[in-house]
């Protein structure tokens, strides 16, 4: 009895199921991609009508997805791709938008400028100049003070003078 070129090779036909399935899985991810594209849309147009200052750390979240135990977390959340619609949507509405370096935010005390040391599981910054505060809330007045130190040397356009937007006045 001899063997079947097919099963010698190795190589099978798909079957009609399994391209069913392939299609299905494949629509179920454009689904996902779609509602997280959404939601960095919508979330940084809200940020963007809701403030004049928009300040935020440069972080490299192509490093960040390396580490394996929070890539799932940050991909799911869309930095990067809500970082892109915030600063094109600040381009939109004239409004200024900083990325901050992330470098010793978190260490560095909002109120003395000390730095204080702590691990990742410490959530409350406290500083020997009497500051208790939530370690969130210390690194965003950093990098606030960060941004409005740094805002006169951004490349952000200036009020009204955005190229973006098509005038549709016809002269």
């Amino acid at each position: 009895m001899g063997v079947s070129p097919v099963v010698a090779t190795g190589v099978q036909p798909q079957s009609n199921n399994y391209k069913k399935a392939k299609e299905k899985l494949a629509r179920i991810h454009l689904k996902v991609s779609r509602q997280r594209k959404d939601f960095a849309v919508k979330l940084a147009k809200c940020v963007i009508q809701s403030a004049d200052l928009i300040a935020y750390e440069d972080l490299q979240v192509h490093n960040l997805v390396k580490n394996h135990k929070l890539a799932k977390s940050i991909g799911d959340a869309a930095w990067y791709q809500f970082r892109c619609w915030l600063e094109y949507f600040g381009n939109i509405y004239g409004k200024v938008t900083v990325a901050v370096p992330p470098q010793y935010t978190t260490v560095d005390c909002s109120s003395c400028g000390r730095q204080v040391k702590k691990t990742l599981s410490t959530r409350t910054h406290k500083c020997v100049c009497g500051a208790q505060l939530c370690r969130d809330e210390n690194a965003a007045l950093n990098i606030l003070a960060k941004s409005l130190r740094t805002v006169g040397h951004t490349g952000i356009y200036a009020w009204g003078q955005n190229d973006l937007c098509l005038d549709l006045e016809t002269s």
